[in-house]
Formats: structure tokens, sequence, C-alpha cells
């Protein structure tokens, strides 16, 4: 799958970089492009058994050449209120789902996914128009770092048999190296306000479970995972434009 995804991004990059025309005049300049960013995340492979659709909310920093090459890195907050892997912590609770406190009584308890990425990119936009040459579909592939876990919401004052430390026997914390692809539509105009993206992005994560113990299977837990995340991802660029146009010089795609 990973390497499958690899071949079509570059594949189909190589193919509209060589359908440009050699003498399209450029007038881009080179930017720092400062982006808040929201996606909506589906779960694939592993990643489904354990969480339902979550969410990503970060900010990425890029360079962009004059040549619509963007190098840069990003990172994000991963959050969502579907969880499907609770089998591990029912041995704690009682019969109607609620834990019981240290005082006898019967408290809630909610499980969340929490988790983040870091990554750096590498991209390149190829234009629709040589009027516009900041505007057109935008590229990139990522490589860095991933984690999740199962937070367990409780009352930490009264409820320690799934607080602090006993907490992380039952959360499931994985953690691993990440790749990622991407393919949207990037808006870019200098004076304007509204600079954005939106596309579709896959990512793979390759993560194992860091905890020492989990207290469940009364082992550690030491399978391999592969962790897919299918986003629809949005963006909006503060773009700092960084020395004079090129309006007057012709670069070759």
């Amino acid at each position: 799958m990973k390497i499958v995804n690899l071949i079509f991004a570059f594949v189909l990059l190589w193919n509209c970089t060589l359908a440009q025309n050699d003498d399209d005049p450029i007038d881009t300049e080179s930017a720092m492009l400062i982006a808040p960013i929201i996606s909506v995340q589906i779960p694939g492979a592993n990643l489904a058994d354990r969480f339902g659709v979550g969410y990503l909310m970060g900010l990425s920093l890029d360079y962009k050449f004059g040549k619509n090459w963007y190098v840069g890195g990003e990172g994000g907050f991963l959050f969502g209120t579907q969880v499907k892997e609770t089998n591990h912590i029912e041995q704690t609770l009682a019969q109607n789902g609620m834990v019981i406190t240290d005082e006898g009584f019967l408290d809630e308890v909610n499980l969340n996914l929490r988790g983040g990425i870091a990554k750096v990119n590498v991209g390149k936009s190829i234009f629709f128009k040589a009027a516009k040459p900041s505007n057109g579909i935008l590229f990139k592939l990522g490589a860095g770092y991933m984690q999740h876990k199962i937070l367990i919401d409780v009352n930490k004052k009264n409820t320690p048999q799934l607080s602090g430390q006993y907490a992380k026997g039952y959360d499931r914390f994985s953690n691993g190296l990440l790749l990622s692809q991407y393919i949207g539509l990037i808006r870019l105009d200098k004076g304007k306000f509204v600079n954005v993206t939106l596309g579709f992005e896959i990512t793979e994560g390759f993560t194992r479970n860091a905890r020492p113990y989990d207290f469940y299977l009364e082992q550690k837990l030491t399978e391999k995972r592969v962790d897919l995340m299918y986003g629809v991802k949005f963006t909006w660029m503060i773009p700092v434009y960084i020395g004079k146009s090129s309006s007057s010089q012709y670069y070759t795609y």
C-alpha cells in the first residue's frame, strides 16, 4: 500500500510537470507560509479497530520557492470521541459500564481519542494558468512521527484504579513512524485575504504499543501496527513574501 501510493504520487507529479509548456511566464515570489490546519480523519487498518472518525487541528510552516517547490513541516493534535476498543477496561467497571469510586459510588467513564503528529513535507504545485502560477494543484509527501492513545476520562480524585500510572496500563498508547501523501487545490494570491488549500491526504503510521505492561492481557504488547488515516484537509495560509517578483523571468518546469 505504501509503495503504491508513493509511486502514484511521483508519476502523477512528473506527468503534470511535463505537461506544462517550457516557455510559460511565471509571476511567483518566494514566501513563508504560516497555516492553521483542520482535518477530518477517517481511520483504516488497525486504527479503525480502535477508533472511529477523529479530527486533527494543527499548524504548518512551509517555505515556497520561486518555482513553486515547497519545503516545510507541520504538527497537529488528534482528538475524537469514538472509541471502539473497550473490552480491555470492562473488568474495572460495573455491569452498567460505570466505575465504582473508592467511596463506593458509581461514576461515569468516558473514552476518547488523543494523539498527535509531527512531520516534514516536500511538495510541488502545478498551475492552471500562467497568469496565476501560484494557483493550481498541490502535491506533498511527508515523513515523521505519530502517536495515539485511549484517554480514560474519569474523576481522578476518587477513581485511582483508572487514574495516574494505572491508566497507563489500559490506555494502549502507541507511537512510531508515519508517511503521508497529499493532493489538493491551492489558491495563493498576493494581496488577497483568501489564501487556502483543500485536499485529500493519506497517512500511514507504523506503530507499536509503547507501554511496558498491559493490565488486561497481563503482558507487554509487542505486535506491530499499521494505522491508516484518510483525511480531508483544509488550511488557511498567511503568506510572508520574500524577495522581488519574478514577473520578468521565464522558468522551465
